[in-house]
């Protein structure tokens, strides 16, 4: 039966009912791999490091002070770093554009965004010991903060797509966009940025220099995939569970180089292009 090209659902072909063209507005929670969150650990092997802060004479004098004034010792030393630092679970949201080649064949081009939390102790051995202890230790926090943008390119295989639920299977390319918000250090109820913004001359205070901007982070790139459920509601909506797993390098100076591997979930809320257009 011909169709009528005027008619709002022309796009579609006689064998298959769904639209050509949709679009999703997604939802879920992202898990980042741990091997990049040493990155943020303030070891000495990494960019972002203590000894930056310690080679600050101002910095180091003030903190001197404070351990003599608030851990009544004025011998320390760093005892331990983070050995497995991690990213903690992060909101992810974004939107996805699909082309459905048939019922059971499509491409997609997602765009999900997550900001990523870290936080982690550095344990300051102080001398001599408190009463009653052999050695004893204050625990600091190191922190970070980061940007994480992932883009997919992936075929989707759906299998049973007659059925209202049927199952659904995703691979392709990812490319993702690492950008450092945040990495410091609290010793004693006082921050210190670990990121160097203020270049050969340091830190000098009461002299109205703020720093200046450090860009750390890039494009990295790696395989995506993702499995799930659909349930399609009717010919213009589905809802979209899905599991993702990432398998790529994120650039961060000195990991850039490794896969790591990342976790995530989605719901997907999939509306086709009629209608959005009669939204």
């Amino acid at each position: 039966m011909a169709q009528n090209a005027c008619s709002p659902y022309s796009e579609m072909d006689e064998e298959n009912p769904i639209s050509k063209w949709e679009f999703s507005g997604n939802f879920g929670y992202y898990k980042a791999s741990s091997y990049h969150a040493e990155f943020y650990n303030a070891a000495p092997y990494n960019v972002n490091n203590l000894n930056y802060v310690f080679g600050n004479t101002y910095w180091y004098n003030d903190i001197k002070n404070d351990f003599t004034e608030y851990a009544n010792r004025d011998s320390f030393w760093v005892e331990e770093y983070p050995t497995k630092m991690k990213y903690n679970a992060a909101m992810m949201g974004g939107f996805s554009l699909r082309y459905n080649r048939s019922e059971m064949v499509s491409f997609n081009l997602h765009f999900n965004f997550a900001k990523l939390h870290l936080i982690d102790i550095v344990n300051f051995q102080v001398y001599p010991a408190y009463p009653g202890e052999v050695e004893s230790y204050v625990p600091c926090e190191v922190f970070g903060t980061e940007s994480r943008s992932n883009i997919d390119f992936t075929v989707m295989f759906a299998f049973s797509p007659e059925k209202p639920f049927s199952a659904i299977a995703e691979l392709g390319f990812n490319l993702n966009n690492a950008l450092v918000k945040e990495s410091r250090i609290r010793i004693l109820g006082y921050d210190y940025n670990l990121v160097d913004v203020y270049g050969s001359g340091g830190y000098v205070p009461n002299t109205g220099n703020d720093g200046f901007t450090v860009r750390q982070g890039g494009i990295g790139f790696g395989l995506s995939s993702a499995a799930g459920i659909r349930y399609r509601m009717s010919p213009d909506f589905a809802v979209e569970w899905v599991m993702n797993l990432y398998y790529t390098r994120v650039k961060l100076e000195g990991y850039e180089e490794e896969y790591g591997m990342h976790y995530g979930t989605l719901l997907r809320l999939v509306m086709s292009s009629r209608m959005i257009s009669q939204l």
